[in-house]
């Protein structure tokens, strides 16, 4: 079962490679765009986390799109420790055009799929992340009372 899930997840993930890639940018970068344009601003280190990168990671990533001029960043005026990063008008273009552009690749993918099959494909992941993250809660339970 796992490997059929993570056949597919790879599957998906170079298909988001080849498609963003041609544009210079990587899956984070385009979860980082995204993330700011839905949420808007946001401290980096939580912006990390929110999006599953570490602190080294989300720093370079930061750094990077900075360079492009696809995010801004700033000291939080009420402590300068926290640098806050904001998209950029540039930034939001870039990443409406290439969230666009994945989903017309999946609905390319899933066109030969019947509507019943798209449900229960989306219906049947939904319980696996739901599942999951129940099981992460039990477990956290059972290691806080150890």
């Amino acid at each position: 079962m796992r490997r059929a899930v993570g056949k597919g997840e790879q599957a998906l993930a170079e298909l988001d490679r080849l498609l963003l890639s041609v544009d210079g940018i990587c899956p984070s970068d385009l979860s980082i765009l995204d993330r700011l344009s839905r949420k808007g601003p946001e401290a980096v280190n939580a912006l990390g986390r929110r999006i599953g990168l570490t602190s080294g990671s989300i720093t370079t990533a930061v750094q990077r799109l900075r360079k492009r001029g696809l995010i801004s960043t700033l000291r939080v005026e009420n402590d300068k420790r926290v640098v806050s990063v904001e998209v950029t008008p540039e930034g939001i273009d870039l990443a409406k055009r290439l969230t666009k552009k994945r989903s017309e690749a999946l609905k390319s993918i899933f066109a030969d799929w019947s509507p019943r099959e798209r449900d229960l494909l989306q219906s049947l992941l939904k319980r696996v992340q739901k599942t999951t993250k129940e099981y992460q809660a039990r477990a956290a339970s059972k290691e806080s009372r150890s």
